[in-house]
């Protein structure tokens, strides 16, 4: 009687073992991936202080942690002692400025091929700046460099931080299709840009504002003092400091009712406040605000669509969500 079953069974086990090899083999096995045909390579990355850090090679080198920093328009290194250790040739090409105050000479090492997981990601100009120490005494360890722009504008770059996974992926096949906002969004300077409202304070003036949407900026949101009429931090406030490639800038801390990108609405989040001499970087763009930092960004899993013109931000699910709103209006 058994071994009737198992033969009266045994095409609907083929059949099935079929069907399931070929959900896998086009990538259709349940909502896992939005679009995994597209997916050129795919990493874990570790969360740090509200970072998101990948282990890459350059070279004959050791892993090296870098930082995937939408905010940055150039890939960099962070210790010109680490970039002469492991055998760039390197060159001064003129000054840069970014968060603080002042400039610093630009050293760059020209077609450097980055690796992750052995893979070769992307061969790019690599700046090398001197800022490895104070980023250390800083965050408490090594930060070795940053994934900046050219990364962002050659592959379309998932971050999911459920998996703790970075997906890079071809911007020629990608499609997305699943339950996330898009906010259109403009590279400017190599920078993604975004537009929403704040209000600062209860009762207050809802306000325009333009922001860069920076993976590399551990804060919710930062924004630039009276770059509009009615920004302005609140009278409770304490003080606070950003590190940036020329140097530190002090910022004011202080609570912000409420954010909105779209449909998304987040309310009562810390926000950073600086003078505008402080991001002396964005002067490129006109009419900045201020930076939408990972820890808003790091509520999502996000998709950075360079080509398609927008950002994707699909809501988290179950222990990893967040208190985050949809506007239906």
């Amino acid at each position: 009687m058994c071994g009737l079953i198992t033969r009266s069974l045994m095409p609907f086990l083929v059949a099935s073992l079929i069907v399931a090899l070929a959900v896998r083999a086009f990538g259709f096995e349940g909502e896992k991936d939005s679009n995994p045909i597209s997916c050129v390579h795919e990493t874990v990355y570790e969360p740090f202080s509200g970072l998101v850090l990948v282990s890459v090679t350059i070279a004959d080198s050791p892993p090296l942690d870098f930082v995937v920093d939408s905010g940055a328009n150039t890939s960099s290194i962070t210790d010109p002692f680490l970039a002469l250790a492991i055998g760039l040739e390197v060159k001064e090409t003129g000054l840069a400025r970014g968060v603080g105050s002042g400039a610093t000479r630009v050293v760059v090492a020209e077609d450097t091929c980055i690796r992750i997981d052995g893979v070769e990601v992307l061969r790019t100009q690599l700046v090398v700046h001197d800022i490895g120490a104070r980023l250390a005494a800083a965050a408490g360890r090594e930060i070795d460099g940053f994934l900046g722009a050219d990364l962002f504008e050659r592959y379309v770059v998932e971050i999911d931080p459920v998996g703790q996974r970075l997906l890079l992926h071809d911007p020629e096949t990608f499609r997305y299709q699943g339950p996330g906002y898009e906010v259109p969004l403009e590279v400017v300077d190599g920078r993604p840009v975004v537009r929403g409202t704040v209000v600062v304070k209860e009762g207050g003036k809802e306000v325009p504002v333009k922001l860069v949407a920076d993976t590399g900026s551990g804060r919710f949101l930062s924004l630039i003092t009276k770059s509009r009429r009615h920004l302005k931090p609140p009278v409770e406030q304490r003080e606070g400091a950003s590190i940036g490639v020329v140097g530190d800038t002090t910022v004011v801390v202080a609570m912000t009712q409420k954010l909105q990108l779209g449909s998304i609405v987040a309310k009562g989040f810390e926000t950073a406040w600086m003078e505008a001499f402080g991001v002396p970087a964005v002067r490129n763009i006109e009419n900045l605000n201020g930076i939408l930092g990972n820890q808003m960004l790091g509520r999502f899993r996000a998709f950075f669509d360079y080509r398609g013109g927008r950002l994707i931000l699909e809501p988290l699910t179950g222990a990893a969500a967040e208190p985050i709103s949809r506007d239906n209006r």
